[in-house]
């Protein structure tokens, strides 16, 4: 009797360091991959994948190394949906929500994150889930109101296209030529004295999917280079947008005439 509960009693011990091991093992790669050591990571999958075919881990592993978005997302699904009470399930959901966030599926990403917030609510992956999908939703209020001004823009201009029937005279209006012939306005979040400088900081904003352009300008007799984000029609569209881009940059944004 002894005999049988001392071969239980190592047979579980055993088994609970083969699996913490295993564990330390799947974080040890994961955060390989995001030191950007790829090569180290898919050396050791497949192995991996052959000694543990249905770890929950190491499918996660596999999904974060996939070149396949979609292949990726099917596999964190089956992570929540067959092992929610595993240690990667959240970790799987909030990939889930960067996903539907950078494709622009803002609701979705708003459904899922409150089913998140339900399921796992001391997750450490909750407060930069919850940043994500409220910027990707910032980013969408902003498309939407860029799409807005631009429809207002093309029917004031056909509007003025119109002949007018109570005069022959053209009305007088002040000069807003540019070069562009039109006058539109931008929100600056920055200047600086490089052009390396400025598109390191554009491509920040680009990757937020804002529309980031530079804009070159002399200050004290000194080329500089703004970085400005959006192109609208008038100052109180830019006025506006003003406080999303402020959310998205930290800064205060400077309305800035194009």
């Amino acid at each position: 009797m002894k005999q049988k509960l001392f071969f239980i009693l190592a047979l579980t011990f055993l088994v609970t360091n083969l699996l913490f091991s295993q564990e330390k093992t799947i974080t040890e790669y994961l955060q390989l991959y995001s030191q950007g050591k790829m090569n180290e990571v898919l050396t050791a999958l497949p192995d991996l994948l052959v000694e543990y075919p249905n770890d929950p881990g190491v499918k996660l592993l596999l999904a974060v190394v996939s070149e396949n978005a979609e292949k990726a997302v099917e596999i964190y699904k089956e992570i929540v949906q067959k092992f929610p009470e595993s240690q990667w399930a959240d970790d799987a959901y909030w990939r889930l929500l960067q996903y539907y966030a950078v494709k622009g599926d803002v609701d979705k990403a708003e459904y899922e994150l409150n089913n998140f917030r339900k399921r796992y609510p001391t997750s450490e992956y909750l407060p930069p889930a919850t940043d994500v999908v409220r910027t990707a939703r910032s980013i969408a209020n902003a498309k939407l109101k860029q799409i807005e001004d631009n429809l207002k823009k093309d029917e004031t201009q056909q509007t003025q296209s119109q002949p007018s029937k109570k005069t022959t005279t053209e009305p007088k209006v002040e000069k807003t030529e540019t070069k562009s012939g039109t006058v539109s306005y931008g929100l600056q979040v920055g200047v600086y004295s490089t052009m390396e400088t400025a598109e390191a900081e554009k491509e920040k904003f680009l990757k937020k999917r804002l529309r980031t352009t530079i804009e070159e300008k002399m200050i004290n007799g000194q080329k500089r280079y703004a970085v400005v984000i959006g192109n609208y029609s008038s100052k109180e569209s830019a006025e506006a947008a003003k406080q999303i881009i402020q959310q998205q940059c930290e800064c205060e944004p400077i309305i800035y005439e194009k």
